[in-house]
This record gives C-alpha cells, structure tokens and sequence, in this order.
C-alpha cells in the first residue's frame, strides 16, 4: 500500500509539473518588429512597467540589460529568462538619442483583465476604417448620438462564424445600433467570404492592424460595447451566451433617452 502511495506521489507530482509554466513577464507595449535596428512601441498601455518606466510611443527597443533584440520573439525570451519581479535595464533610441530606463517586471495579465482595465468606462479610442462594401471611411464621430457594436472577426475563424447568423437576425431589428465587423485582413479574401456568408451588418477593414491594437483585440471574436456619447460600457471575447449578454446591454442603453 505504501509503495502504491509512493507511485501515485510521485507520478501525481510529475504530470502537476508538466502542465506548469513559467510565469510570462512583460512591459505592457505594443510593439511593430519590422522597423530596422530595432523594436517600435506602437502604443504603451497605462499603469505598466513601460509606462511607470516612461517609455513612449515610437521609442524603438534595442536591448535588454546587456542583450541586443531585434524582434519580439528575442524581446519576449529576454524577458522570461529575467523573470517576474526582477528589475531590468531597457535600452531604446528616442529621436535618435540612445537612453536607458530601469523598469521592473511584471506578470501578463489576464486578456480580458487587461482589456477590461484599458477600455471600460473609458472614451472610445479613435478609429478611422474602411467600409469594405464601398470603400467609404468610418470614424467614431460618424457614430455619436448612436450605440454601436465594434466586432473583431476573421474569415478564418470558426467561432467568428458561428456569431454571423445571430448578428444578421439582430441587426435586422435594431436599425437604431450600429454593428461594425472589423477585420485585418486584405479585402479580396473578405469579399470572396461575404459571397458565401453575408454578413448583414456594415462590414470593415483594418489592414494595418491599428485599430486592433488601439482596442487591445489579443484574440476574437471580441465585441466592444460603445454608447451615445462614445464610452466603452461592455467587452467580452467570444459568442454565445457572452455576446447575448452585450446585446442586451446594448438594447438597454438605445432604449435610454
């Protein structure tokens, strides 16, 4: 018996081992890696290492401590060896001038904590897409005075696909909301899509991803809730019962005077 205790001890402890990792560390910027000589923070999000630290926009990542990166897998890697709660040397160019920021690290939260505490309750950030039915632009002051659905889809994705038939069904009968399918990708693939799945609600594009990262969208489907006067009141990733839940918000809020 007591071996048979010993078995499962031991083999218990090796298969809790196998299914824990290492606690991922980051700065809390969102970066572009193509830029040459370095990394590009496209945006810093508020209260993290990168903005207590106060690195900017546009500053372009070159080290970490004593190791150069020159893309967000090197960046990402460098930071997990530092590890969570470990302080760290940022190097980075600014207007051509090299600086250093000591910064120290913290773990990944949470997406949807993260989108949660970026967006809600907050002014919607500004977007400028593109219609892809008549290539017309969409921005957030064309839609004052009206609530809005932002939905972040691709053709692709399959539980993307599953929430078309419950949108179209809804959008049919609130004239009154604005649903607004954003996708990244180029505008042959969704109009070869759209000829097989209509979507019946304005469909647009955002093929350099700004609009996404703005929104914080880590993965999709995500719908973000915007009211009358253009502040983000709900968010969730995925459909079903999630997004029923946004729809009923939404119609509480259009039914407000």
């Amino acid at each position: 018996m007591l071996k048979l205790f010993l078995f499962f001890l031991v083999f218990s402890s090796q298969v809790f081992a196998t299914s824990l990792q290492q606690t991922q560390p980051w700065l809390g910027v969102a970066v572009d890696e193509k830029s040459p000589g370095g990394i590009l923070i496209k945006a810093v999000l508020e209260k993290t290492p990168a903005e207590k630290a106060g690195l900017q926009v546009d500053d372009l990542i070159t080290g970490v401590d004593e190791t150069k990166v020159k893309t967000r897998k090197e960046l990402m890697e460098t930071l997990r060896i530092k590890g969570v709660g470990h302080s760290v040397q940022v190097q980075f160019q600014r207007k051509g001038k090299s600086e250093t920021r000591l910064l120290k690290l913290e773990a990944l939260p949470d997406t949807m904590d993260l989108m949660r505490r970026q967006l809600l309750g907050k002014p919607a950030p500004e977007f400028s897409i593109v219609k892809v039915a008549d290539g017309k632009p969409i921005k957030n002051l064309d839609l004052m005075g009206k609530v809005t659905i932002l939905e972040f889809w691709a053709t692709w994705c399959s539980a993307c696909r599953s929430a078309i038939p419950r949108l179209n069904q809804w959008a049919k009968s609130h004239k009154n909301i604005a649903i607004i399918g954003v996708s990244d990708e180029k505008e042959d693939v969704i109009k070869n899509f759209l000829k097989i799945e209509p979507m019946n609600y304005t469909v647009a594009m955002d093929a350099q991803g700004k609009i996404q990262t703005d929104y914080q969208i880590a993965s999709i489907p995500a719908f973000i809730l915007i009211d009358q006067k253009g502040i983000v009141r709900e968010l969730t990733l995925g459909a079903g019962d999630y997004l029923e839940g946004l729809i009923d918000q939404a119609e509480k809020l259009a039914s407000q005077p």
